[in-house]
């Protein structure tokens, strides 16, 4: 049995499909976002923060309300936020490393895994615990 600070779906297989789902989605939105910025003469690193904040609200919503199955409340919102513009920084940074040895949509793409691992634990483990 789950403590009841974890959230039902916790540790769960299905936790984890869902939130990569709507990863890609996010993700998706994100580099269609950023191939345009970066395809219209935009520098990698804005349109980067660009084209990641704009998966925020959709990542929040669907995360909250399908994948840990929990209620809004402005501190979790306060801590979504706080977590994603961590893994903005995280993105940003290696894109911009990335894009000085590759093309930029490459290095969009390369700094995808490791910004998944940070958004899943720290919204798993922080950010929609109870």
């Amino acid at each position: 049995m789950l403590s009841p600070s974890v959230p039902p779906r916790a540790g769960n297989l299905d936790t984890l499909l869902r939130f990569a789902a709507v990863g890609v989605v996010t993700t998706l939105l994100d580099i269609a976002v950023f191939t345009g910025l970066t395809a219209a003469g935009a520098p990698p690193a804005p349109a980067n923060l660009v084209s990641y904040s704009c998966g925020i609200v959709v990542s929040y919503t669907l995360n909250r309300s399908w994948t840990f199955e929990v209620g809004h409340s402005p501190m979790q919102a306060l801590k979504f936020g706080a977590s994603t513009l961590t893994g903005l920084l995280i993105s940003t940074v290696l894109v911009a490393a990335l894009a000085t040895l590759m093309p930029a949509p490459f290095a969009k793409v390369l700094s995808v895994p490791v910004v998944f691992c940070w958004n899943y634990f720290t919204a798993r483990l922080w950010v929609f615990r109870a």
